[in-house]
């Protein structure tokens, strides 16, 4: 991605998010294995530049509405956010997986306070879109890995909030990690700004768990047990056409249930059924993972799932245990 075509993509306040409803699911998760280390400065060179922003009527009435956003964005320090905690033993009969890298690091959402995450989105973008001056040519050296801040989509044309997980100086570049759904990608600095304490109100929405009683299979020409493997990521493959609808498609409502938060293990252990089916037993019946009675072999296979500091930031795993 180039200066120029940032600098393009940031010329007009959209008037999209008069008639925003956001749609986690379908939008943003990825449809293959996400990479959390390979930048995309050179991927996206030969991008068409497509403008999005053709109608540049009813600035004024975007510009009455958010008086009330008054914000002054050199008084921003570093706010954090705050990761939801879950409760063990609890069901939710319709929830959204918005990304998953694999069978043991799925991020899902509840649908409670989700009309006001949507209120706050359309905010954050009126505010954002409508201040697009401020912080326009920041450095990489303003930033921290760590730290949270707004980031632009140049694939969706929104800001979205989201957490640094890697900084690449030389090409003026974040890989950041959009905190609400669970998916990343490289980001110019220009995309990036810095998260006003105003949008901090509302806990993380995503969740991260770990799908109960299922196990990768051994890879019959290496003989690996992880999920990296061929057979292992033919496992992801599935369980994303299984949980996470293309464009276009309805919503898919998963029924969850999360188990008993493990001091030995990262990431809430949950139950997942979809139309009254196991999900573990779907993927066992499939051929694609194995079941177990117990899910300490986990630990067996990862002992150390967790513990690497990008993982921290990816999951939002702090010194107490917290998902």
């Amino acid at each position: 991605m180039n200066d120029r075509f940032i600098d393009h993509v940031f010329i007009k306040k959209s008037n999209e998010y008069k008639q925003f409803i956001l749609s986690p699911s379908t939008e943003l998760a990825d449809s293959g294995v996400v990479s959390r280390i390979t930048p995309l400065s050179s991927i996206n060179d030969n991008k068409p530049q497509i403008n999005h922003y053709d109608n540049y009527d009813d600035d004024e009435s975007l510009t009455a509405e958010n008086q009330r956003l008054s914000f002054q964005l050199i008084t921003i320090s570093k706010p954090i956010l705050e990761y939801k905690k879950c409760e063990e033993y609890v069901q939710y009969s319709n929830c959204l997986i918005t990304h998953l890298d694999h069978p043991s690091a799925i991020f899902m959402q509840t649908l409670d306070d989700g009309f006001a995450f949507q209120q706050m989105h359309q905010d954050m973008n009126r505010y954002y879109m409508n201040n697009l001056n401020e912080y326009s040519n920041p450095s990489t050296n303003s930033f921290e890995i760590g730290n949270f801040c707004i980031a632009y989509s140049s694939q969706y044309f929104e800001f979205f909030r989201a957490r640094i997980l890697k900084i690449d100086h030389s090409n003026k570049q974040c890989l950041i990690i959009y905190v609400d759904f669970g998916n990343s990608e490289w980001i110019h600095i220009k995309g990036i700004r810095p998260l006003h304490v105003e949008f901090t109100k509302l806990t993380i929405r995503s969740i991260p768990v770990t799908l109960s009683h299922i196990l990768p299979k051994r890879d019959p020409q290496t003989g690996t047990i992880s999920w990296n493997t061929n057979i292992g990521k033919q496992c992801t493959r599935r369980l994303r056409r299984l949980l996470i609808k293309p464009d276009g498609e309805p919503l898919l409502f998963v029924s969850v249930t999360l188990l008993s938060n493990e001091s030995w293990w990262p990431l809430s252990f949950v139950d997942i059924k979809i139309d009254g089916q196991d999900l573990a037993d779907m993927l066992d019946n499939d051929g694609f993972a194995r079941l177990t009675r117990n899910n300490k072999d986990m630990k067996m296979i990862y002992p150390t799932f967790g513990t690497h500091p990008s993982e921290h930031l990816i999951f939002g795993i702090q010194r107490s245990k917290q998902c």
